[in-house]
């Protein structure tokens, strides 16, 4: 073939390389975005009354597939299916204006309808009650749909059927992909404010019968159990509130157990709050605490443990930003994992 001037001669060969390369689906952030998610869940259910007793993550490569079996605040026994949302990490700006979870990454053979039913069987074969789609937005939860496994294919077909009708009605602007379709991935959607009637596929999910949104459902008062196997913060002092002489009470207390020998490797190999830019330090015992990045429950070793001042602990938890905070504490830790 004859090369024209217009094309430079190096630029062939780049796209050869370029094409050749391996196309690297899931950063580091990516992953640890989602650990950070799944050791979250046990905690947000047991605040809505859903009490957790077993939680399995079944690993393929850097995928994960987590199930979740519950006491229903009815009392009902249910086992989840746990699908994450697309994950809001501030690359794309557009981002917190929707929110959808694929079922599978690709269609079966048989098309759509074969899809659905095989994932409806695979469920049934698995004891699958429930399938929870989840989406979190820095340290919160804010979308959690309890879906009963019989309605995922008919709230599929009906966001499907939404979607289309907008499409017919050119009521989605420049967008042209069916909601539900999403290439050839079935995937439902929990919101969509992209276009001013484009909510009307979230909105077939969350008035379908059956449908529990838990992030609504507010937290329940734990009288008889503190848990703390994620916030490993210390519980804060309520002796000196209230009146005195006051009546004991007894206290049942959930803890993960933890190696002692690994807060003293912590603590000995830092003197200051190892938050990059942070560095507050004392000169008295006691002052930073161990901080578990993914939780006490996922590990105990010294690559997810890193000492942090007081403020920097809290904010590891509570702020607003804390997804993010423990994802570049992740990356300082790694180094201790070898």
């Amino acid at each position: 073939m004859r090369r024209t001037n217009s094309i430079p001669p190096w630029s062939e060969s780049w796209r050869i390389t370029v094409s050749n390369a391996p196309r690297v689906f899931r950063g580091p952030e990516s992953i640890a975005a989602e650990a950070l998610s799944r050791e979250a869940l046990a905690p947000f259910l047991n605040d809505r009354g859903y009490t957790v007793f077993a939680d399995e993550r079944v690993s393929s490569g850097d995928a994960v597939q987590q199930f979740v079996s519950v006491r229903a605040p009815d009392g009902q026994k249910l086992k989840i299916r746990v699908r994450l949302c697309w994950r809001r990490g501030g690359r794309n700006p557009n981002e917190k204006n929707y929110a959808a979870a694929q079922l599978i990454a690709r269609l079966r053979p048989g098309g759509w309808d074969a899809t659905l039913e095989y994932l409806a069987e695979r469920d049934r074969q698995h004891g699958i009650t429930h399938n929870l789609l989840l989406q979190r937005d820095g340290g919160e939860v804010i979308y959690a749909a309890l879906l009963p496994v019989e309605a995922v294919s008919s709230i599929w077909h009906r966001q499907r059927e939404v979607s289309n009708e907008l499409q017919r009605r050119g009521s989605m602007g420049r967008i042209r992909k069916n909601h539900a379709e999403n290439g050839s991935s079935p995937t439902l959607w929990l919101q969509d404010d992209r276009a001013p009637d484009a909510h009307n596929v979230s909105d077939a999910l969350w008035q379908w019968p059956g449908v529990i949104d838990l992030a609504a459902i507010a937290t329940v008062e734990r009288r008889e159990l503190f848990d703390d196997t994620f916030d490993d913060c210390p519980a804060p002092e309520y002796s000196t509130l209230g009146r005195d002489e006051g009546s004991r009470l007894s206290v049942v207390r959930s803890e993960v157990r933890r190696d002692p020998q690994v807060r003293q490797a912590v603590l000995e190999r830092t003197s200051a709050c190892e938050r990059e830019g942070c560095g507050v330090s004392r000169d008295f015992a006691g002052f930073l605490d161990v901080h578990h990045i993914l939780g006490v429950e996922k590990s105990d070793r010294l690559w997810n443990c890193v000492a942090l001042c007081p403020n920097c602990h809290r904010e590891a938890h509570f702020s607003p930003f804390a997804n993010e905070l423990n994802m570049q504490l992740l990356e300082y830790s790694k180094q201790f994992k070898h």
